[in-house]
């Protein structure tokens, strides 16, 4: 019996489907490996949102999830109406917009790479290191709006006009270094093309006035000081990228037979030279340039492998085999080091002992805690969390360098006089790692439990 051929609009579909799955299956795996929570240190600010009572449509603002973020709210909110449990709606959400990114890429793509070359490039973004180092930091915010990056690019390929002018607002409402990407590229686009500019000008000026509005306050934040954001270094990042820069130098001819979507090259320019520069949270840029680069070196491996045939039995074949072998070595070797060097910051008998603690807190107590666990108190409990120059902490460096380097007892009680009461200390460290020398007046109440009992010298 004969099997009918996929008409090219079944194959397409097939083919996106297919990178789905695999995103799906490739980011399932640390839940197998690692249980229950095994993405590392937003996922608590993202839960923190998803455990405060409801009081308004949308919720109101937490930590980093603030007006920038109001699509998110939004989209988390409507979950929370259908009654799904908290950690389905926190890990599915993200799963599913994580997938979505390589079969963007994939569609983005096709018009210019055919489906072959767009599925390969899809291909080499699911299994990148540097996305996946990027999904395990649990960057929903970040994934949310790299589709509607996407989306924003195909819209832009194809002339969707009502589209992109709502995908302008999207960006601009789920999250701010995409924003600022986004709008950096639409500029690029701006001054080296030779049509389109009043399209383009009028998207810059939608988008940028939108972002104005929204994050007045964090252009008088970054006069003060320029934040930065725990990510991949330019070393780590060349490393893990070193299989895509071998790719895309082997293309050649590639990028004269195929063209290249303008977007893509003007994505690649930004997000390459916002690191350079060193601006504000320049370390998460690098998942931008990450899919730029993919994109690219689609280029040079659908090349390689579609001249690999005709080549056969060559020294020219030879050498194309040479290089697929070190390709897929260097690529997958990167992968699995990821996978298997990125665990859990924290156990799920710590986040169990977690719950347990905040089922011991009374209404509006402050819990303080260190730096690395204060995402999962704040994810876990409904305290006021503090943590050193985090959350509800108003101290500077100099005061907290102080309390570490021996104040006396009652300058370490003026301290921790400055906290919202109930105050309690809690970590799975030393208590000594937080406030240095303890006070009599700071009792242990259990296992990483004290209460602080201290009053403040008159």
């Amino acid at each position: 019996m004969q099997i009918p051929a996929l008409s090219p609009r079944k194959q397409t579909a097939l083919l996106g489907t297919i990178l789905g799955l695999a995103s799906l299956a490739l980011h399932a795996i640390p839940f197998f490996l690692f249980g229950r929570h095994p993405l590392g240190y937003d996922t608590g600010f993202y839960r923190r949102y998803l455990i405060e009572p409801i009081t308004s449509f949308p919720n109101a603002p937490v930590p980093g999830l603030g007006n920038d973020a109001f699509i998110v709210r939004v989209f988390l909110d409507i979950l929370r109406f259908l009654h799904l449990p908290t950690d389905l709606i926190l890990y599915g959400s993200y799963l599913i917009f994580w997938a979505l990114v390589p079969v963007l890429l994939f569609f983005f793509l096709k018009p210019y790479l055919q489906k072959h070359g767009a599925f390969i490039a899809g291909l080499l973004l699911v299994g990148s290191s540097v996305a996946y180092n990027g999904y395990w930091y649990f960057l929903l915010k970040n994934a949310l709006a790299l589709d509607f990056m996407l989306l924003a690019f195909i819209a832009i390929e194809r002339r969707w006009f009502t589209t992109w002018l709502l995908l302008d607002i999207a960006i601009v409402l789920t999250h701010k270094t995409s924003a600022i990407i986004y709008i950096l590229t639409l500029i690029a686009l701006f001054i080296f093309s030779r049509g389109r500019r009043n399209e383009y000008a009028l998207h810059i000026a939608v988008a940028g006035a939108l972002f104005a509005f929204i994050n007045a306050p964090t252009v008088h934040e970054l006069s003060v000081v320029m934040p930065s954001a725990v990510f991949l270094d330019w070393k780590t990042y060349l490393v893990l990228s070193l299989p895509f820069i071998l790719a895309i130098g082997v293309a050649g001819k590639a990028f004269l037979k195929n063209k290249i979507p303008p977007t893509l090259l003007a994505l690649a320019g930004v997000s390459l030279l916002f690191p350079l520069f060193r601006l504000p949270f320049y370390e998460r840029v690098f998942i931008f340039s990450d899919i730029a680069l993919a994109g690219l070196a689609g280029y040079g491996i659908h090349k390689t492998l579609s001249s690999l045939k005709s080549a056969w039995g060559t020294k020219r074949a030879f050498i194309q085999l040479a290089f697929l072998s070190l390709f897929i070595g260097l690529f997958f070797g990167n992968l699995w080091n990821q996978v298997m060097s990125t665990p859990p910051l924290i156990s799920n008998e710590q986040i169990l002992r977690i719950e347990e603690i905040a089922k011991m807190m009374p209404i509006g107590a402050t819990i303080l805690t260190t730096s690395d666990e204060a995402p999962w108190f704040e994810g876990w409990t409904n305290a006021h969390i503090a943590a050193p120059g985090m959350l509800n902490d108003n101290h500077n460096l100099e005061s907290w360098t102080g309390l570490w380097t021996g104040t006396s007892t009652e300058e370490t009680i003026k301290f921790l006089d400055d906290f919202q009461k109930p105050l309690y200390i809690s970590t799975f460290y030393a208590i000594e790692d937080i406030i240095g020398k303890t006070p009599e007046c700071v009792h242990e109440v259990s296992d990483n439990l004290w209460f602080v009992a201290c009053e403040k010298p008159k």
